[in-house]
C-alpha cells in the first residue's frame, strides 16, 4: 500500500507540473498574440496602403489592399523619379530617400511621409529590405510580396507592422485572385516624362495634375467615401499652402472637400495640434478615425467655425514641423 501511495503521488506532482508549463506557455503565447493586435496598423476592413523599398537601387512599389472589393492596386514609381522630400531636403530620386533617412534613423519614416506628401496619398506602413527586387508581371509582383512579408516576419530588414499585421496582409495577399490584381508602373503614364538634368544624365519628374486622377483612381478609400461627409480644411499657421495639401490627400482618397481657407489667429489660444471639429453622432465615424490617423488630430467639440461642412479640419504648426523638421 506504502508504494502504490507513493506512484500516485509521483504521477500526481509530474501532472501538476505539466498543467503549469503548459498555462504559462499558453499565457506568454496570449500575451504575445495581444501586443501584435494592440500594435497593429491595419482594421482588417478598409484599405491600407504600404510602401516596399526593396534596395538602395531599386524601384519602389505602393501596395494598396483593398478587402472591401478583395482586391490589390499596386503602383510602381521607377528608379530615378525625383520627388520633393519632407523634412527640407528637398527634391531626391525616389530610390535614395530610405537610404538618406536612415542617416538619422527615420528611412521609413522619411520615405512614407515623403510619398504621403508628393503623392497625396495616406501612407499606412512600410517594409524595407535590402537584396530584394520586384520582378516582371502580375505573377512576379505575387512572389515578391509574398517575399517581403516572410523576410519581415523572420526578422529582416525594418518595418513599422506588427506580426498580426504581416500575418494577415500575407494571408489576404495569399489569397487574392490573380484578375483582382492591377499592377501600375508611374513610369508608363502621362504624369511621367523623362527631362535632362544639367550634368547630362536623365531623371523622371512627375506632373500633379494627371498624378491626382491616377492616385483617386487607384487608392480610393471605399469606407472614406460611402460616409459622404462634406469637409472644410482651414490653415491655423502663417505658412501657406497647408490646408491644400492636405485637401489634396482627402480628394485622393474620396473625400468631399468644399472649402479651402485660414483660421483667424489674431487672440487664439495657442494651440499648434490638429483639431476635427464635427457634429457629435459623426465623432467616431471611419472618415473622421481616419483623419485623426493621418494628420495626428483630435477632436475638438462641435462649433464648427461657421462652416457649411460636416467636417472641419484645422491644421496646425505641428503637422508643419512634422514635414519640415526631423
Amino acid at each position: 500500500m506504502v508504494v502504490k501511495t507513493v506512484k500516485v503521488s509521483q504521477k500526481s506532482r509530474r501532472g501538476f507540473w505539466f498543467f503549469i508549463i503548459l498555462i504559462v506557455v499558453f499565457s506568454f503565447i496570449g500575451f504575445k498574440t495581444y501586443r501584435w493586435v494592440k500594435q497593429s496598423l491595419w482594421d482588417g476592413q478598409n484599405r491600407f496602403n504600404l510602401v516596399v523599398n526593396p534596395s538602395g537601387d531599386a524601384a519602389v512599389l505602393i501596395v494598396s489592399f483593398n478587402p472591401t472589393e478583395k482586391k490589390v492596386n499596386a503602383l510602381v514609381i521607377p528608379t530615378g523619379t525625383f520627388i520633393e522630400t519632407i523634412h527640407g531636403y528637398g527634391p531626391y530620386r525616389i530610390e535614395a530617400i530610405y537610404n538618406l533617412g536612415e542617416l538619422n534613423g527615420q528611412g521609413g519614416q522619411l520615405l512614407s511621409g515623403s510619398l504621403q506628401y508628393y503623392l497625396g496619398l495616406p501612407i499606412d506602413g512600410f517594409i524595407a529590405q535590402q537584396n530584394s527586387f520586384l520582378k516582371n508581371g502580375r505573377e512576379g509582383l505575387h512572389l515578391f510580396v509574398l517575399d517581403q512579408f516572410y523576410g519581415a516576419l523572420k526578422g529582416k530588414g525594418k518595418t513599422n507592422l506588427s506580426r498580426w499585421d504581416l500575418l494577415r496582409l500575407w494571408w489576404f495577399f495569399r489569397n487574392v485572385r490573380s484578375d483582382k490584381v492591377n499592377l501600375v508602373d508611374l513610369g508608363q503614364t502621362s504624369a511621367s516624362e523623362l527631362i535632362d538634368l544639367p550634368d547630362g544624365t536623365q531623371a523622371r519628374q512627375i506632373e500633379p495634375e494627371r498624378l491626382s486622377r491616377i492616385m483617386s483612381q487607384l487608392f480610393l478609400d471605399e469606407g472614406f467615401k460611402k460616409e459622404g461627409l462634406s469637409i472644410a480644411v482651414l490653415n491655423k499657421t502663417e505658412h501657406p499652402g497647408l490646408a491644400s495639401s492636405v485637401a489634396r490627400l482627402i480628394t485622393n482618397i474620396g473625400g468631399q472637400v468644399i472649402n479651402i481657407g485660414q483660421k483667424g489667429l489674431v487672440g487664439e489660444v495657442k494651440n499648434e495640434g490638429c483639431e476635427l471639429r464635427s457634429k457629435g453622432e459623426v465623432k467616431n465615424s471611419y472618415p473622421l478615425r481616419k483623419l485623426e490617423q493621418v494628420f495626428s488630430c483630435q477632436w475638438t467639440g462641435e462649433e464648427k467655425e461657421d462652416q457649411r461642412a460636416a467636417v472641419v479640419l484645422i491644421v496646425g504648426d505641428d503637422y508643419w514641423r512634422r514635414l519640415n523638421f526631423p
